[in-house]
């Protein structure tokens, strides 16, 4: 995903985020985020968060 693209994605995210709360939105957001070159961060971030979700 290209820079402005995804600086677009993570706007809208948030927005819908805000407005629903959906831990979900953050978990995606998460996916895609660049932790500096740690991806396996980022995925263990979004799968805790879906386990919140659950709960």
């Amino acid at each position: 995903m290209e820079k402005a693209d995804k600086e677009k994605f993570m706007s809208e995210i948030w927005k819908k985020y805000n407005a629903t709360k959906d831990v979900e939105l953050l978990a995606k957001a998460c996916e895609e985020a660049p932790f500096f070159g740690q991806k396996e961060m980022a995925l263990e971030i979004a799968r805790i968060l879906r386990l919140v979700k659950k709960n």
